[in-house]
């Protein structure tokens, strides 16, 4: 089995490249589990061979802990493990897997931040247009785009109390611009339209401009 290990805080720099790795294999042999999915899920996947031979591609995004204990068998698939954090490659690739593997290791100070076009779009700025121009241009992936749109939702719904003063007061001047009922419309909103990106039935371009102009044009919907 052949294995590669991203990880790193540099989120979006290592997002491009699984889409890079992802575009070595037919769409119909990928088969992604996103943080959550159990380990048996993704051990009885690993371990079912093809009907017919064809190397597939397994992705584990942040994979429980305990993967790496259960042996793999099979040797028709390429397994990514990606981490949105830094890890001790030592410590996944060590177990009764004994899984060798390649690490590419993307550091924060890689990184474009996103922050600054979130902050635009919650401050209903239009110049969050051009902040996503650069951000694409730095290589921003759209499902990392969606991910830190909905991480923007969240922080105007709750905000954990080990927030900062500082985040405390910036969020509270940005929440005049949210009522519970625009929020509600526009998770609805983004998750039809992650939907239909997914599928293939809208290009992730158009996608992202639609999801910018929703936090505009809330009214006109």
């Amino acid at each position: 089995m052949k294995a590669v290990v991203l990880h790193g805080a540099a989120i979006s720099q290592s997002r491009k490249k699984l889409i890079d790795l992802k575009q070595n294999f037919d769409p119909n042999n990928v088969v992604t589990f996103e943080e959550g999915a159990a380990v048996f899920d993704i051990l009885e996947t690993l371990q079912t061979v093809p009907m017919f031979g064809e190397e597939r591609l397994i992705i584990a995004e942040n994979p429980p802990e305990d993967l790496t204990d259960h042996p793999f068998i099979s040797s028709s698939s390429t397994l990514i493990l990606w981490f949105d954090h830094e890890i001790d490659p030592k410590k996944w690739l060590t177990g009764r897997s004994k899984l060798p593997a390649e690490i590419l290791f993307f550091p924060e100070n890689r990184e474009v931040s996103v922050f600054p076009f979130l902050d635009l779009l919650a401050y209903q700025n239009k110049n969050a247009y051009l902040e996503i121009d650069k951000l694409k241009k730095a290589g921003l992936d759209t499902q990392y785009f969606i991910t830190m749109i909905f991480y923007l939702l969240r922080s105007l719904t709750y905000l954990p109390a080990k927030s900062t003063e500082f985040v405390k007061k910036k969020i509270a001047k940005q929440k005049i611009n949210f009522s519970q009922e625009k929020i509600i419309f526009l998770y609805k909103f983004i998750l039809e339209t992650d939907f239909k990106i997914k599928k293939g039935l809208m290009e992730p371009s158009h996608g992202e401009f639609l999801i910018i102009s929703s936090f505009f044009n809330f009214f006109q919907h």
